[in-house]
């Protein structure tokens, strides 16, 4: 958890259930992770999340 509160504010990349989401990472708690994506906000339960990595290009 203290490695994704190091990455808020940044540009990240989330793998939720094989799916991967681009975005700036917005907040997180132990139950769930908050995305501000180009077209829109995404929450993702933390059960489903494989990998949480800042992203190469830093953009969103």
């Amino acid at each position: 958890m203290d490695t994704i509160q190091k990455l808020k504010g940044k540009s990240v990349e989330v793998v939720y259930q094989g799916m991967r989401y681009k975005g700036k990472l917005i907040g997180a708690s132990p139950t769930e992770i908050h995305l501000q994506t180009t077209s829109n906000r995404v929450v993702l339960p933390m059960s489903g999340i494989s990998s949480v990595q800042a992203s190469a290009e830093g953009k969103t």
